[in-house]
């Protein structure tokens, strides 16, 4: 059985809601970001919660919640706005990808919302479908065993697709959109954490220490290193896909541990998106959390808006 997530008082207050944190690749044409903002907006009973732009990334993470079939609705209208001014066939970035809506997680907020997101992902491959756009199930949607583990999905990233479109599990594949990777998922946290006085090679080694597939890795951390040059830095780029074996507080001790070891230095981290309170948990305070972690080292970090619960307190739906 699965268990929320956020706290008892979240858990009550988001009964049947679903969350979606849509990976969208565009991050440099403001005008073109906020369009794909008004896309979802547009849709009624629809909580907008956060929108994370990433310039090097090339790449904004939109985070929204509502019932299930306001999700749904509001996932296809962004969709098509993707396709509309994001062509996949001109398409630079650092970060992984292989479609202009790249990964879209569908998380059940509490126990009572988990047949709420089978649902919704089920219609979003429906309308995918009928807008001639496809891909693969992924996370616990997964058809295709290894493809629980998204690394495994974006395998080749946009420039593999076209040799894999004869298996996708929903859709057909359209070369200016790629391909998309939906599914029903548990909570996770996307965590960065900045490297100065390092080389590129070095950090890309700290991220491969950490991840749960070396040996002496974390359980529950994937991980790779890139340049942020918009950040004047490298990071160590995490995703925590285990919330009950790592931690943000863990995963930045140990690569400022692994980081001074190879005479360079950690200067604070970056969230992106939104995080649940619970991840904080070894820290008396928030603000405690944000002055330990750095989380306003390179971009102001605003707990109200940036606190999953917090967030979901100030919620203002669409009408």
């Amino acid at each position: 059985m699965r268990v929320c997530n956020l706290s008892k008082a979240a858990c009550t207050q988001t009964s049947s809601m679903v969350e979606c944190v849509a990976n969208v690749s565009e991050g440099r044409n403001p005008a073109v970001i906020q369009t794909l903002q008004a896309c979802i907006e547009s849709i009624p009973g629809i909580c907008f919660l956060h929108a994370d732009i990433g310039y090097d990334a090339h790449r904004t993470v939109f985070t929204f919640a509502g019932q299930g079939k306001g999700v749904a609705a509001a996932v296809l209208a962004l969709a098509q706005g993707c396709l509309q001014h994001i062509d996949m066939r001109q398409h630079k970035g650092i970060h992984p990808r292989m479609g202009a809506l790249d990964v879209c997680p569908i998380i059940p907020l509490s126990e009572k919302a988990h047949d709420e997101a089978l649902h919704a992902t089920q219609e979003i491959a429906l309308g995918f479908t009928h807008l001639g756009l496809g891909g693969w199930y992924y996370a616990q949607s997964a058809i295709q065993p290894a493809y629980a583990l998204l690394p495994n999905v974006r395998k080749g990233q946009y420039e593999g697709v076209a040799a894999r479109k004869d298996q996708f599990d929903f859709g057909r594949y359209n070369p200016r959109f790629g391909a998309v990777a939906l599914g029903v998922r548990p909570l996770l946290v996307a965590f960065n954490v900045n490297i100065d006085g390092a080389d590129l090679p070095l950090v890309k080694e700290v991220a491969s220490v950490i991840r749960a597939t070396h040996p002496e890795g974390m359980p529950g951390v994937r991980a790779i290193g890139w340049s942020t040059p918009a950040f004047a830095c490298h990071q160590v780029s995490c995703n925590l896909v285990d919330l009950t074996a790592c931690s943000p507080k863990s995963v930045f001790d140990r690569i400022q541990k692994e980081v001074e070891r190879r005479g360079a230095k950690v200067r604070g981290a970056e969230l992106i998106g939104l995080a649940p309170r619970s991840s904080f948990s070894e820290f008396d305070t928030i603000p405690l959390a944000v002055s330990y972690l750095g989380l306003n080292a390179v971009v102001p970090f605003d707990p109200n808006k940036r606190i999953l619960e917090s967030a979901l307190s100030h919620c203002r739906f669409t009408i």
